[in-house]
């Protein structure tokens, strides 16, 4: 049985875009352990501190209690996805703003249609000054990402990790998704990845697929290293050993010539 730890999923009931039941919830659950998953940190969508952690660890603690009645072997971890604001980093340290399991990592979700905010390369400096690493979650579905690649790199030597949608990888969320993590992988910016699953099924087909790919490409072993040695390391908030990231001026300039490696893809 494989034990893969799910960093970014939309799991608790009723609370934001993810299952609107208790039902809901526990079917997703059952997929979740269906495509292999042990783990999951609940990480509902957050602006301002809001919904505020209690409500957060309330709510995950029912669903936890449904799942052990039902004898559904999924750990809930608490978290948030947090959106960026300006007093983000004040309200972290306020204690009104839930990290990945309590750690130091913390989702922080990105505007995905609109510009980035004028703040946003101070902030993450600012947040890693103060220790926090940020995580940023669907870097591949954010356009200001999609339309200026070498933005990813600025935006991690200031101090942000990206965690990728695994159902990008082989197309399933679109063509521009899909060129945007091969850029990624091939500068070393994906950092980690998830499933970001919001119902029961979608998003969770793609897991095997989509690792099987990632094998393919960075060898044998690195599969498992993102589905469950990374985010182990994360979750006990031990420093991740990553590879330095390629400067732009380094990216290969031939377009598809990393996923024509791929099966299938052309």
């Amino acid at each position: 049985m494989a034990n893969y730890i799910d960093l970014h999923n939309h799991i608790l009931p009723g609370i934001d875009d993810g299952p609107r039941t208790m039902d809901e919830a526990v079917q997703l659950a059952r997929d979740l352990v269906n495509a292999g998953y042990s783990t999951v940190v609940a990480t509902p969508h957050a602006f301002e501190g809001q919904p505020a952690p209690q409500v957060i660890l309330e709510r995950l603690e029912e669903l936890q209690d449904e799942l052990d009645a039902a004898e559904i072997n999924l750990k809930l971890l608490p978290g948030s996805e947090q959106h960026i604001g300006p007093g983000l980093l004040e309200l972290l340290e306020e204690g009104q703003i839930l990290t990945l399991n309590n750690t130091n990592y913390l989702l922080l979700e990105l505007p995905m249609l609109q510009p980035l905010p004028v703040y946003t390369e101070q902030l993450l400096f600012d947040l890693s000054l103060k220790g926090y690493h940020p995580v940023i979650p669907h870097p591949e579905r954010v356009i200001a990402l999609n339309r200026n690649h070498e933005l990813l790199y600025r935006l991690n030597q200031a101090g942000a990790l990206y965690q990728v949608t695994w159902a990008a990888l082989p197309g399933l969320l679109g063509s521009t998704a899909q060129q945007t993590v091969q850029t990624m992988i091939t500068a070393k910016l994906a950092h980690l990845f998830a499933t970001d699953a919001h119902h029961p099924t979608t998003r969770l087909l793609s897991v095997d697929e989509a690792s099987a790919l990632y094998e393919e490409l960075e060898g044998p072993g690195s599969a498992e290293l993102m589905l469950t040695t990374r985010p182990g390391l994360l979750l006990d908030n031990q420093t991740l050993d990553l590879r330095e990231a390629l400067a732009p001026e380094a990216w290969p300039r031939k377009k598809g010539s990393f996923f024509s490696r791929l099966r299938g893809l052309k």
